[in-house]
């Protein structure tokens, strides 16, 4: 049964230890057409209701009430309806309802979706957090945050559910949205890069290369550098990852350098490395750092997102090499040990 505007009035005052006061300030007039008005004061505010009755006259006073401590209290307030309700109409014979509008927009899980979503692209489990309740009990007007990653939405609606709904929709979009546009800038680079390919060589090195990194394009959708290495990790599977771990476990690397290790011996770890990896799609790439001084620095990096990357240094090209790839192989077995 809905509460009338009276009882909403009583309960609000109730909770802020007043009652309403309700004076007849018209008295019908005596006429064959008789009209009423009463007068509440409460919280320091009046209103005035008029009716053909003392009660439609009183409840008329509480609704008047209501809308006046919702403007003095600066409430929000809500788009209107596009379909609004027309009043009830004061007929004494009993009308036949009805049946509600149905909507032609099929539903849509937004939360369920914004789950897989966050699953698929190895993004934390969305939050969502209450962070306004505010208008009087027959408006209530909730607004709930929805917290992924780095990212927060803000939903609005008349009830929680429908407000989780409307962040979760605005979460879905954005992540969509920065999918779509790194999608985009990819194929731009890789569209600028192949035209420009001079040999047929060149362009089949280059169409290699985006075949394994096709089906694991990689995204940064606001992971913390600190956490996405962790991130990474988590994302194998547990029986994926011990073998990973025991196959680098069978890699013998020593910090030291000595002259047992040749460019031979540099060039079968790092094969072992690169078979490894390639079961999980990590590419390994090698580069030459300046150095002064008579010393010499190799850089190792991993092509994930954000690029791993590890740096030796030595009075050989062979001894910084080597360096590298001991700390690169470290670095691997501990990610995946946590």
């Amino acid at each position: 049964m809905n509460k009338t505007p009276v009882s909403i009035l009583q309960e609000m005052m109730v909770k802020q230890g007043m009652t309403p006061d309700y004076e007849l300030i018209y008295d019908g007039g005596g006429s064959h057409v008789n009209t009423f008005t009463y007068q509440v004061t409460c919280d320091g505010l009046k209103a005035t209701g008029t009716g053909r009755c003392k009660k439609d006259a009183k409840h008329e006073a509480a609704k008047a009430m209501l809308t006046e401590i919702a403007a003095h209290r600066n409430y929000p307030q809500l788009p209107p309806a596009s379909n609004p309700i027309d009043s009830p109409s004061r007929s004494p014979f009993r009308s036949i309802p009805v049946a509600p509008k149905q909507s032609n927009a099929p539903f849509v899980n937004a939360i369920g979706e914004l789950q897989d979503l966050c699953a698929e692209n190895n993004l934390q489990e969305p939050q969502y957090l209450l962070i306004r309740d505010l208008g009087p009990p027959h408006a209530r007007i909730f607004t709930i945050r929805c917290i992924v990653s780095n990212f927060t939405e803000d939903g609005t609606s008349t009830t929680k559910k429908l407000a989780k709904h409307d962040a979760a929709k605005k979460m879905v979009e954005r992540i969509k949205g920065l999918i779509i546009q790194n999608g985009l800038n990819e194929d731009e680079d890789e569209t600028c890069t192949v035209s420009s390919t001079e040999t047929d060589s060149v362009n089949n090195a280059k169409e290699y290369y985006r075949a394994l990194t096709k089906t694991t394009r990689k995204i940064n959708l606001g992971i913390r550098l600190s956490e996405y290495h962790v991130k990474w990790g988590d994302s194998l599977e547990s029986a994926q990852r011990n073998k990973i771990l025991e196959q680098l476990s069978n890699i013998i690397v020593e910090e030291d350098f000595s002259d047992d290790i040749t460019i031979e011996v540099i060039k079968e770890t790092l094969s072992k490395l690169e078979t490894i990896l390639s079961e999980v799609n990590v590419i390994i790439n090698m580069k030459d750092l300046a150095a002064d001084n008579n010393y010499f620095m190799k850089t190792i990096e991993l092509n994930t997102c954000p690029i791993l990357t590890q740096i030796g240094i030595g009075k050989s090209s062979t001894e910084a090499t080597w360096k590298a790839l001991c700390l690169m192989i470290n670095s691997v077995k501990l990610i995946l040990s946590q």
